[in-house]
Order: structure tokens, then sequence, then C-alpha cells
């Protein structure tokens, strides 16, 4: 479905539907994770779909998860993000990704799972209740010249009032690798915590690790930033 068939009631989306308009994106949401691979395979082959989002592994429907993808106007993939619901049961994140956080690699890099560990904030110790995982987040910003305009953002923030609308979620986490993240990928995209180093990706052919900080929001985080105007994001 089209961002523009529905949504328009609430107010952010409105204004995001607004933004992609002017920057001609064509933005698409969907919950066939089939069709999302097929997707990104052919639109984005050099990072295939991570893990969380493997239709062949997980029962995903318009109940727990959907997807998002942009396009340029010349029909290129410029954007992906997806979000799912996690059961953690009774127990905190940081109790669930001490024995799960294998379950949330990287796409497309070789790791050595062994040697990898995540380490609990003070916040995944304390985060409960219904929950949704944020991932895939992806943006060509030279497919259709977005670099700069403040679009990573605007997306985001479409994703999480999605989420919010849609699944309800007491909170949302993601993780980020730590060079992004120093870039400023964590303010832009909106979350409002972080975590440093809370994972470690070991790479199996380098004698190097990856490390990825934690990044969540609350559903009051959320209802707060989804207050907050988008237009004086954008360049």
């Amino acid at each position: 479905m089209s961002i523009h068939d529905v949504f328009l009631r609430w107010p952010l989306l409105a204004e995001a539907a607004k933004i992609l308009h002017e920057q001609r994106m064509y933005v698409t949401i969907g919950h066939d994770f089939n069709e999302y691979r097929r997707v990104v395979s052919q639109g984005r082959p050099h990072q295939p779909v991570s893990l969380p989002f493997a239709a062949e592994m997980h029962n995903l429907s318009k109940d727990n998860a959907f997807w998002i993808c942009g396009y340029t106007e010349q029909g290129a993939l410029a954007h992906t993000q997806a979000v799912r619901l996690v059961d953690v049961g009774e127990q905190s994140l940081g109790s669930y990704l001490q024995r799960s956080f294998r379950s949330f690699p990287p796409a497309g890099v070789a790791l050595d799972m062994e040697a990898s560990r995540y380490q609990a904030g003070p916040g995944a110790k304390r985060i409960r209740g219904r929950l949704c995982y944020h991932g895939e987040m992806w943006l060509d910003e030279s497919a259709g010249n977005y670099r700069g305009r403040g679009m990573s953002s605007v997306l985001s923030r479409m994703g999480f009032a999605i989420a919010l609308r849609d699944l309800n979620p007491d909170y949302i986490f993601a993780f980020m690798v730590r060079s992004v993240a120093f870039k400023g990928l964590v303010e832009r995209a909106g979350f409002m915590h972080t975590e440093p180093a809370s994972l470690s990706w070991k790479l199996a052919d380098r004698d190097r690790a990856v490390e990825a900080f934690t990044a969540y929001l609350s559903r009051e985080d959320l209802r707060y930033l989804l207050r907050v105007p988008i237009d004086d994001l954008v360049h």
C-alpha cells in the first residue's frame, strides 16, 4: 500500500507524505516478507535481508511486522526499513538479549558467533513489556539526490509512527554500528537513548570486532518525538 492511501489523518504521517512527495521519493508499506526479500535482492543485492526479518524463519504478518521501501522517480530502490514485535515474555530486554543477541546479526558479514558478545546496559535491564525491533534501515542518498536533505530523519520517524499506530509497543529498540552512531545517525533517526559498547561482533576473517550501540525509545519518548514538527529537519 502507499502511504498516501492511508494514515493521512495522522499529522506527522501527512507531513512526511508531503515531504516525500516534494523530494520525489515514492514509498510503499507492506507485510509480506517474501515480497520484501524479492525487492531487496533486486534493489539492494550487496546487503541481504537481515536474520530478524527472514520470512522462512519467522511467522511475520500484518499483526506483528511491516516493512517500508522508498523508490526514486526512476523506480530504483533507495530506502528500506522494517519493524517487528519481539516476544521477550516476562524478562527484561537485557536478559532476553544475553541469550538471543545472536539472532540479530548484521547482514552480509561473516561472524565468529562464539567470540561475539552482548553486555546489557542499565536501560536494557529495565526495559520490559511489548517490544519492537527496528532494523533494515538503509538509505541510498545518491540514488535520488537525497544527500543532506534530512531524509533519514523523516523516514525513521515515519516508521516509528506506523509502529506506534499498528503495533503499540512499550519500547522500540535497534542496534547501530559505532562508526555510524558517531556520525550522528542516532540523533537524526530520533532515538532518545543509547547504550554504547553493548554489542561486539567478532569478524570471522579478521582479528577485530565490530562494536555496536543499543538504541531505544519508550512509548512516552515516541509520543513526544512524534509531536515535534519535521519540516525543519529537511534542508
